[in-house]
């Protein structure tokens, strides 16, 4: 690999731990939402219930260091040691007029004189607020309170009450002068419900991320094939099968490759696969698979079903067998109708023989032993010798022979099918499984004798930060589009299982 090559693959494995963050957070954008209007709702109620109306009173003072008695030509120039010297003076002013005791004594009395109420110092101070103005000479003063008439009041008490503290003590060559007398109060603008709205979004926003975040660390689920990648170093991907949005309920138990509406991706991806169980046959002599998941609904019996068709198109006599005896799916997949049906069932407790239990189905050019309707004691179905000898026999008439089975880790009966086949196809969907639950399903099926082909990564998303992940992951690169009308990939792991 290039230099260059390899510091932009590093630089992408960099990246996918926050794309795949970026996913987690955007996939659950309904709960952001959710949140987000809860909490810009409070917010906007609040500031509407504790909303007091204020009003606010101005004056503002202008401050220079030259004695007012200087006249000339000097009276009216201002040097840099001028406008500092100023600046110094109204931070002196501004201090004595927050924390000198003798000019709020000052207005305390004006306002009661005025008011005949003596209001308590501490509540003054919290009326008024001084503020220097940066690089100037000004000093603005303002005065709020609930009180129109109150606001205006001080403000004009502030006003007379300042030259207390303008003498020649505090500043014996200041020059301070009121240059806008206190105005009469008017009514603010109500800020606080632009605030607590903004807040309330900020925090419903944060909140739900976190809860987000914090689930899905919880919950572990695969959310890409780098999952696989990173946990399962002794498992191989076979292929990446794109997730299929169902237009009507129910089609998703129908993705069949025999019907173009699953669009040509779908389509080519089992072909690929195919691939990989005609190389199996040819390397190692495979011919029997069995198909598992470690939970239901991954689509395991979609995958051993379209991989029995696929492998039938290509002229070769194929037998699939329904091994889920607990949930028989295949003929409502392949929209079979075979009421009184259990297959293997029914060989077992003699009331079939393999011949007559095996039905070709020319639509498909496709040979099923398959069950209609769950029996009660699958596991001990399953593990009688009857089965592994109808398996071994099935294996000498036919050139595959796919089995689909219950998932793994959930009950023994995926493991007991194990024995009796070449080898085993995991099927694992996103977001739909738990990595541990993987884990436990795998360490299941290592137990048993049967070599794993690998994982069919299946209902992977295409959108764009799901590209972007997978590209960090390295099967960006195998991704097909344009002609196609769609994006699929499919990457396979260098990685061989330690036997």
């Amino acid at each position: 690999m290039a230099y260059e090559e390899k510091r932009t693959h590093d630089e992408d494995i960099g990246l996918a731990p926050i794309l795949k963050i970026l996913r987690q957070v955007l996939s659950k954008w309904w709960l952001i939402v959710i949140f987000v209007v809860i909490f810009c709702v409070s917010g906007f109620s609040i500031a509407k219930i504790t909303y007091t109306e204020q009003y606010t009173s101005k004056l503002m003072l202008a401050v220079s260091n030259k004695d007012k008695n200087i006249v000339g030509t000097s009276a009216g120039q201002t040097s840099a040691s001028d406008a500092q010297a100023s600046a110094v003076i109204a931070n002196t002013l501004k201090q004595l007029m927050q924390n000198g005791d003798g000019f709020i004594t000052a207005v305390q009395n004006e306002v009661t004189a005025k008011t005949g109420v003596e209001y308590e110092k501490s509540q003054l101070r919290n009326m008024m607020s001084v503020e220097h103005v940066t690089d100037s000479l000004i000093v603005n003063i303002k005065v709020t309170s609930t009180d129109e008439e109150l606001a205006y009041i001080v403000a004009t008490a502030i006003e007379s009450a300042y030259h207390t503290i303008v003498n020649d003590e505090n500043f014996p060559t200041a020059h301070i002068t009121v240059v806008d007398s206190a105005t009469k109060a008017k009514l603010e603008a109500d800020s606080s419900t632009v605030l607590y709205t903004a807040a309330g979004f900020i925090i419903g926003a944060a909140l739900a991320i976190i809860i987000i975040l914090i689930t899905a660390k919880i919950q572990n689920k695969l959310l890409s094939t780098e999952d696989i990648k990173n946990n399962f170093s002794n498992i191989d991907i076979i292929a990446t099968v794109s997730n299929i949005k169902s237009k009507k309920k129910g089609d998703r138990a129908r993705l069949l490759i025999t019907d173009r509406n699953v669009g040509l991706p779908f389509i080519e991806t089992f072909k690929l696969i195919r691939t990989k169980f005609e190389n199996a046959k040819l390397k190692k002599g495979y011919s029997v698979f069995a198909v598992t998941s470690s939970t239901e609904s991954e689509g395991k019996t979609t995958c051993s079903t379209n991989i029995a068709l696929s492998l039938a198109k290509s002229g070769k006599s194929v037998l699939l067998i329904d091994a889920d005896l607990r949930k028989p799916a295949v003929c409502k997949t392949l929209g079979i109708n075979i009421e009184g049906e259990k297959g293997i069932y029914d060989i077992v407790n003699g009331v079939k023989s393999f011949e007559d239990s095996v039905k070709y189905i020319e639509k498909y050019n496709l040979y099923l032993l398959i069950s209609s309707a769950a029996v009660a004691d699958p596991s001990e179905t399953l593990a009688s010798d009857i089965t592994a000898q109808v398996i071994a026999e099935a294996k000498k008439n036919f050139d595959y022979v796919i089995v689909d089975c219950p998932p793994a880790g959930v009950v023994a009966d995926a493991a007991i099918v194990a024995n009796y086949v070449d080898s085993m196809v995991f099927v694992a969907a996103e977001e739909r499984v738990a990595i541990p639950q993987i884990e436990y399903a795998l360490s299941d099926i290592l137990t048993t004798k049967a070599d794993i082909m690998g994982c069919i990564y299946n209902r992977a998303g295409t959108g764009t930060l799901k590209i972007a992940t997978e590209k960090a992951g390295g099967y960006f690169s195998n991704r097909y589009g344009g002609y196609y009308g769609s994006s699929y990939y499919y990457g396979s792991r260098h990685h061989k299982k330690k036997r």
